[in-house]
């Protein structure tokens, strides 16, 4: 086995050490998986190190020193060559998105690459320009969509007082805050709709890794930028299942929302809800309908989790990827949503927020038994597609968004069991169904 060898097998060894942590089943990995790996580890060498790397400086990567921090000052260099870009593609549910967050987190870890991508970002003349930070296992990653990596190439270019486009500006923020970064990962590549953010940031020798819906990519193809394609297939890479949230009348689990509906009543903006503690588990009550009409966005439900869990534990708890949280959703009804375009994005927001942060989810009812399957929710998206007065576009991504949400909720939901079943020293009538 060669130096590189060694790399790449001690990369994906953390890379699934980090899945098992995050809920997911490394076992679905396949082949197409470790290919973009090792084309990840080589395309950073190659753009990071002028010349082949000494076996000798390997070993000390390999005993935790790593030779990539002594990449060449920007000044002593010349021009970066273009860097193919590579583009995972796949039909939703794939686990496009969340291998990104995995390959984020372990790159920047072990490639000892910074994210410099934070929530506020300004430029000269104090103008500030918000960035809605993803998290993966409680902290935030660098992961954007391209869409929102456009509109900080834009903020940074464009002139207001001039009112024109300053190619100089947009050149130092590339050299100053993503050159050091080294690698860009990017949500939602489509084929049209944004300026040529992938091919700019690939001609200034940035690695650009992103998910697609989509399979052909028109805008790199003029711009003579091509693209490392590959295709995830096969099951959801998430463990669980929608209807493991599932809380029935018979479930003893139904205790939880009961004790904490006793508790008193907090309020988070327009969103009332209720907390207590179990031993060192939070657990957080709300009503679906009225969390589903709350005009929240993902960073605010993140908030909204940190604030709740500090009102759990108290004001010293730190929400991170080893808490211990259930969120209660009481009076839930997916009929609620059907024709709800809007509450279903924020549905799904809300569960992008859950995912995030590591969070156990279980749903519930007291006069009814809440469906929700994988067969609900593919109802759900024959509803949708049926749905009059409305474009295609929004309906399209509307049942993206149910798809993404599904394995998002089985994941929660299965969390939710084992919290609960890792807390039945405390509460030893609180067995979950099916023995889970």
């Amino acid at each position: 086995m060669t130096q590189i060898d060694s790399v790449k097998t001690h990369l994906w060894d953390d890379i699934n050490q980090t899945a098992v942590k995050a809920g997911l089943d490394p076992e679905k990995f396949g082949p197409v998986h470790r290919e973009v790996v090792d084309l990840m580890v080589e395309s950073l060498l190659n753009t990071n190190s002028p010349t082949t790397p000494s076996e000798r400086s390997w070993s000390a990567w390999l005993n935790g020193f790593n030779p990539l921090r002594r990449y060449p000052a920007e000044s002593e260099t010349t021009s970066p060559a273009a860097v193919r870009p590579i583009i995972i593609c796949g039909v939703p549910g794939t686990g496009k998105t969340t291998f990104l967050y995995v390959l984020d987190t372990v790159f920047r870890r072990m490639f000892a690459l910074p994210d410099l991508i934070n929530p506020q970002m300004s430029k000269k003349g104090g103008r500030i320009h918000t960035v809605p930070k993803r998290h993966f296992l409680g902290r935030p990653i660098s992961l954007l969509s391209v869409r929102r990596w456009a509109e900080l190439l834009h903020f940074f270019a464009w002139d207001i007082e001039r009112h024109r486009f300053d190619a100089a500006d947009q050149e130092s923020f590339i050299a100053q805050t993503l050159r050091p970064m080294r690698l860009i990962l990017a949500d939602e590549v489509e084929m049209t709709g944004y300026s040529p953010t992938i091919p700019e940031l690939a001609r200034h020798g940035l690695l650009v890794v992103g998910t697609s819906n989509q399979t052909e990519f028109k805008q790199l193809e003029s711009e003579q930028i091509p693209a490392h394609i590959f295709f995830f297939e096969g099951v959801d890479m998430r463990v669980g299942d929608p209807d493991d949230a599932v809380v029935t009348g018979s479930d003893p689990a139904r205790k939880l929302f009961d004790q904490t509906a006793q508790r008193p009543a907090a309020a988070y903006g327009p969103l009332p809800y209720q907390t207590t503690q179990v031993d060192e588990m939070a657990i957080i009550l709300a009503d679906f309908k009225t969390a589903v009409q709350a005009p929240f966005l993902e960073s605010q439900w993140v908030d909204f989790f940190q604030t709740a869990y500090k009102l759990a534990l108290g004001p010293q708890a730190a929400l991170n990827p080893e808490s211990q949280v259930i969120l209660l959703l009481e009076q839930f009804s997916l009929d609620a949503l059907r024709t709800d375009f809007n509450g279903i994005i924020r549905f799904v927001s809300l569960f992008d927020a859950i995912e995030q942060l590591c969070l156990g989810v279980l749903v519930g009812h007291p006069d009814q038994d809440p469906k929700l399957s994988r067969e609900a929710l593919q109802h759900m998206k024959v509803t949708v597609h049926a749905a009059r007065g409305v474009t295609e576009a929004v309906k399209k991504k509307t049942v993206v968004g149910v798809d993404r949400a599904a394995s998002r909720i089985g994941q929660a939901g299965y969390r939710a069991r084992q919290q609960v079943t890792d807390h039945r020293r405390q509460t030893t009538d609180l067995k979950p169904r099916n023995g889970v």
